[in-house]
């Protein structure tokens, strides 16, 4: 559980809210696919300390 604000969120409800929060940020509808990528790679990396590390594994190797 992540305490952010106040608020109590799963880990997953806080990844959704980050990425939503970077999507709305880009204020682009639909928002172009390496927009996204890049975003979701740097709030990987500001949260690096929080993410499983054969998740990130993963989501790397699927990228290729």
């Amino acid at each position: 559980m992540i305490n952010y604000q106040g608020e109590v969120f799963t880990e997953t409800e806080f990844y959704g809210r980050e990425i939503l929060e970077a999507i709305q940020l880009t204020n682009k509808f639909p928002t172009p696919k390496k927009v996204l990528i890049d975003m979701l790679e740097e709030m990987i990396h500001e949260q690096l300390n929080l993410i499983d590390k054969e998740e990130l594994n993963n989501y790397i190797h699927a990228k290729k």
